[in-house]
């Protein structure tokens, strides 16, 4: 596990993130953490399990946030976001909230911002690499690019800055490193890839 990480992701915990911008909010966030699924497997088409390197991708997970303070676990419907959080889910005694996905990476980051509004505490969201830009802008932070097919490791954590409410992001990472990305960056624009 990255040393800065822990530190970053138990400070969150221990920090009472309590500001929000909305009505829908339910219960004070203390910090909320971002991923992407892991690696997928190259079949079926639809709705694949995880590939091996995923597999192991998601225990990384497991050991990078296993003592962060994690009280949600947020999903979508399809099977590598769910069995990305399953071993976390597992250790933790938590049961997951599972927001299901339509076609709209927007319509399912706005579903995501309202379940992780209504949880409070800190919470891990699981989504897919076209709806994770949307998901940190709806919940007030800033402007995130959509990373390329092969990223699998970002790990985003959305921290209190200032007296305004504002969201301030660290990008860490988080298992084995992704292959480099050039010019050559490819973003399948089919949601969820």
């Amino acid at each position: 596990m990255h040393h800065r990480l822990f530190q970053i992701v138990v400070a969150l915990a221990l920090t009472g993130f309590t500001r929000t911008t909305s009505p829908l909010a339910q219960a004070p966030l203390r910090a909320v953490i971002v991923v992407r699924h892991a690696e997928k497997a190259a079949a079926p088409k639809d709705n694949p399990p995880l590939s091996p390197a995923g597999t192991a991708r998601a225990q990384a997970l497991l050991d990078a946030l296993r003592d962060a303070g994690i009280t949600t676990i947020i999903t979508t419907d399809q099977v590598r976001t769910r069995e990305t959080a399953a071993p976390l889910l597992a250790a933790l005694h938590l049961e997951g909230v599972v927001v299901p996905r339509t076609e709209d990476p927007k319509a399912d980051a706005a579903a995501i911002r309202d379940a992780v509004r209504k949880a409070g505490g800190t919470v891990l969201v699981v989504s897919h690499q076209l709806t994770i830009p949307h998901i940190i802008e709806d919940l007030g932070g800033p402007t995130v690019p959509t990373v390329c097919d092969v990223e699998f490791s970002n790990l985003w954590v959305l921290v209190p800055e200032g007296a305004a409410g504002k969201l301030g992001l660290i990008r860490s990472s988080f298992g084995a490193a992704d292959p480099p990305v050039g010019p050559d960056c490819r973003i399948t624009p089919v949601s969820p890839p």
